[in-house]
């Protein structure tokens, strides 16, 4: 072989090194985006199903029991956000029957057949065919004031907003990871 074949083979040999690389790199990125787009499917149509359950509800405990006298204001409201004595989410003696009910509801998604795996986070557990990963989801109620409805009122009012947070992750801090869906939505009431 003559020097001018050998730098021919070695460019060659580049150009395929190059090609190898940037194949590799395609792959990597293609799988990404492909887990990427399936946890925003599945995060969203959990979060949809849970904010449609809620808003299905009444919006307040003292609405639901029919003997309560027409409300005036806010402060008749129920001043606990969350479930009341005996009930819980999907129960089949007493399920939530109001709005701020799924406050502190945490959840855990799940394919039994995929993943063998204890799971050690605190939530009920549900089994949903064809995930590849546990989702971990929970709720936050608070009342809202309608000239901030990003912010907490630190009184009651007639708007309660419901974020639904889904992540993957063991860690259930809110906001805390990039690929935590936040699901917020507002019911009120209006007399």
């Amino acid at each position: 072989m003559n020097l001018g074949q050998t730098m021919m083979v070695i460019a060659a040999l580049g150009l395929l090194g190059i090609l190898v690389l940037n194949s590799n790199r395609t792959v990597l990125e293609t799988t990404e985006i492909q887990n990427t787009a399936e946890f925003g499917i599945a995060a969203v149509s959990l979060a949809t199903s849970i904010v449609e359950e809620a808003s299905g509800k009444m919006f307040d405990e003292l609405i639901a029991d029919s003997t309560t006298s027409v409300l005036t204001s806010p402060t008749q409201l129920s001043s606990t956000l969350g479930k009341e004595t005996g009930e819980g989410y999907r129960s089949s003696t007493m399920d939530f029957n109001d709005f701020d009910d799924f406050n502190g509801l945490k959840l855990i998604f799940k394919d039994t057949k995929k993943d063998t795996s204890a799971v050690t986070a605190v939530g009920q557990v549900w089994t949903v065919p064809g995930l590849r990963t546990p989702y971990h989801v929970w709720c936050v109620v608070v009342y809202v004031d309608p000239t901030n409805l990003n912010g907490v009122s630190g009184a009651r009012t007639w708007h309660k907003k419901l974020t639904v947070y889904v992540t993957t992750l063991e860690n259930l801090n809110p906001g805390t990871k990039k690929d935590t869906l936040v699901y917020p939505t507002i019911m009120s009431y209006w007399n």
